[in-house]
């Protein structure tokens, strides 16, 4: 089995909400959790991810305005081979 890749998964949802005794209000939501995944992780397997991530922070804030996804994988070259930190 191959060495595992740190995944960094944040989902990020932000809208505007009414707040009595307040003029403006904005809510905002996240999750930012990692996983190790194998090299041959597909972009389709990390897309089933987001969504999931993204159905449960629908859960939490319904009608968000934005909702927004970042994945981040962290690696350095080091002799000329790329090397995942995590």
């Amino acid at each position: 089995m191959s060495e595992g890749i740190k995944v960094e998964l944040e989902i990020s949802a932000l809208g505007q909400e009414t707040v009595q005794a307040y003029n403006d209000s904005f809510r905002r939501h996240e999750i930012v959790r990692t996983r190790i995944l194998p090299k041959e992780t597909t972009l389709e397997q990390i897309e089933e991810l987001v969504k999931d991530m993204m159905t449960e922070v629908k859960k939490d804030f319904e009608q968000p305005e934005q909702l927004l996804a970042k994945v981040t994988l962290r690696a350095k070259e080091s002799n000329g081979v790329l090397e995942y930190l995590g």
